[in-house]
């Protein structure tokens, strides 16, 4: 990559490097692929390497902000309030989440609501420091307009995701759990919808007026990387999201809101990839440089360190209550986005002078200090890093070895694989759950027993309950299929399949009341399946050929 002193201010790594990463021009040509062979790409094995890829692009911009915050003692003291008091109080508020549903899914919630904006807010911050870059005067006026448009494109998704839309098109991690759940502000869909149709209208009218006032201020090349930052931001969040809510089919895969949380990871590697072209130039502009790859290394390793050791301490055993699939996995990365974007807010403030003279107006390269010299602590904190890299390797390899030993029928590499991931904090119920069920199959009754209860002991999920209630009516024991099935309602009282199957068992009992009342349901929850009403009818008469017996004898 050029030198500072060779790019005359415009770019930071030059033209195509600058537009390609930093303006999201790579995610649109992205998005033309996947328009024409979206279905191909995604079942040909993308889907799959997509969660990977977002770790593997994701957790380095997480750690670029560690070391831009935390590295440098002058840092340290300049963002003190941030780097140790809302961390502290964030810290808190996630050890008390861990044990406190509610407190849990607020701060999930709060992660899910900020997360659109933190994106959005980079946006407009790299379009600014274009326009600056090349000299372009941003009156009053261009200002508030062209940061209109940022502000109303999230508005629209705040709309959106508050009054009915799934919050997971719009984040990259999935929010599926059974211990936390996404707060809905419940915006009544008459307000959200005529909201939303003003605050499309007020963006459209923005970005034109933006549009007209900076063409008069510079040359249409001048403005190219903030018009593409622009349009990168339409397609992330805009274009998409007028469409679902209006309901405007396409044919276009990426913007099927049945994929919307599988294409939104590739949203989010576009963000990741655009942060760290942005701080590794800052790094390499503001001295204490090293080299590229050592500062990809590093900010790997602190981004490593942030998302597992919490994982670890408040595991299962530890100090925590729920395993990473269930719910601790979810509050972990709510926990750290929201540390990200609060030390984000407070680190790349344009008007902050040191970063105007590397950001906005550098002529030449500052003379490098050098790296900065590690203490015992810092050294510390890269060997952190780097076992939680292993971690992190290990639990993948672990968890691909555990569903390859399964479907090859070697159960007991599955079994130490399950081991394995206890002992670094990743076990969970789903995987006991499957053993179980592959135990089953082989003729391992009891061993089977053991594993489904193991799943319920880890986290009595609904899976798991379902698994032990039919294990249990196999077996003939139904009155403790009944329970198992009880159990698993009190979790989720609309599972359809656990509601079918309390029927057949409450038949089996003799409980021709409780018989109906689930298959009702079933019904009401699935009405295009046939054999519900058919059960429920049996139930029915069941009830009916139970009210003459009990007349008969009323002893």
């Amino acid at each position: 990559m050029a030198t500072p002193a060779a790019r005359a201010g415009r770019w930071l790594y030059g033209p195509l490097p600058d537009l390609l990463i930093g303006c999201g021009l790579w995610y649109v040509i992205a998005f033309a692929l996947m328009t024409g062979a979206g279905t191909q790409i995604r079942e040909g094995g993308a889907a799959a390497l997509m969660p990977f890829a977002v770790l593997l692009f994701g957790v380095p911009h997480y750690g670029a902000t560690l070391v831009r915050v935390y590295e440098r003692a002058e840092d340290r003291r300049a963002y003190a309030f941030f780097a140790l008091h809302a961390t502290l109080l964030l810290g808190l508020a996630f050890a008390v989440g861990v044990h406190n549903a509610l407190v849990g899914s607020w701060i999930v919630t709060l992660y899910l609501t900020w997360s659109p904006w933190h994106y959005t807010g980079q946006n407009y911050g790299l379009a600014v420091m274009f326009l600056r870059r090349r000299g372009i005067e941003i009156t009053p006026a261009i200002k508030r307009a062209l940061y209109a448009s940022f502000i109303l494109s999230y508005v629209m998704t705040v709309l959106a995701i508050h009054s009915g839309a799934d919050a997971s098109s719009y984040t990259p991690v999935a929010y599926d759990s059974s211990s936390y759940h996404f707060i809905n502000f419940g915006i009544p869909a008459v307000v959200a919808n005529v909201g939303f149709a003003l605050a499309a209208a007020a963006y459209g009218l923005a970005l034109g007026v933006a549009a007209v006032l900076l063409l008069r201020r510079g040359s249409l090349a001048d403005l190219v990387p903030t018009a593409t930052l622009a349009f990168s931001q339409a397609l992330w969040f805009s274009i998409p999201l007028a469409l679902r809510v209006w309901k405007i089919p396409t044919g276009i895969e990426p913007w099927q809101a049945s994929n919307g949380p599988y294409y939104f990871l590739w949203i989010a590697i576009a963000h990741s990839v655009q942060y760290v072209w942005v701080t590794s130039y800052y790094a390499r502009a503001s001295g204490d440089w090293s080299g590229q790859l050592p500062y990809l290394g590093k900010i790997l390793l602190a981004g490593m360190a942030i998302w597992t050791v919490p994982a670890l301490v408040f595991a299962p055993g530890a100090l925590g209550r729920l395993p990473f699939e269930a719910g601790l996995g979810l509050l972990v990365a709510s926990a750290v986005n929201l540390h990200h974007f609060v030390l984000d807010g407070a680190i790349w403030k344009l008007r902050s002078g040191r970063i105007a003279r590397v950001l906005l107006r550098p002529r030449e390269a500052p003379a490098s200090t050098g790296a900065p010299r590690h203490s015992w602590l810092g050294r510390g904190v890269w060997a952190t890093g780097a076992a939680c890299l292993g971690i992190v390797l290990l639990a993948h390899f672990e968890q691909e070895a555990a569903r390859r030993a399964i479907a090859s029928g070697d159960l007991a590499r599955a079994r130490t694989a399950a081991k394995r991931l206890d002992w670094i904090g990743r076990d969970g119920p789903a995987l006991h759950v499957t053993l179980g069920s592959a135990l089953e199959r082989s003729g391992q009754s009891y061993a089977a027993l053991v594993e489904y209860q193991q799943a319920i002991a880890l986290h009595p999920t609904v899976g798991a309950w379902h698994a032990l209630g039919s294990f249990h009516a196999r077996q003939g024991r139904w009155n403790e299929a009944a329970a198992a099935y009880e159990a698993a309602l009190g979790i989720n009282p609309d599972e359809k399949t656990v509601l079918h199957h309390l029927g057949v068992a409450s038949l089996e009992l003799g409980r021709p009341e409780r018989a109906r009342q689930a298959f009702a349901r079933a019904a009401e929850l699935d009405p295009g399946r046939k054999i519900h009403r058919i059960m429920l009818e049996r139930a029915e008469r069941a009830l009916l050929e139970a009210v003459p017996a009990q007349a008969a004898n009323p002893g």
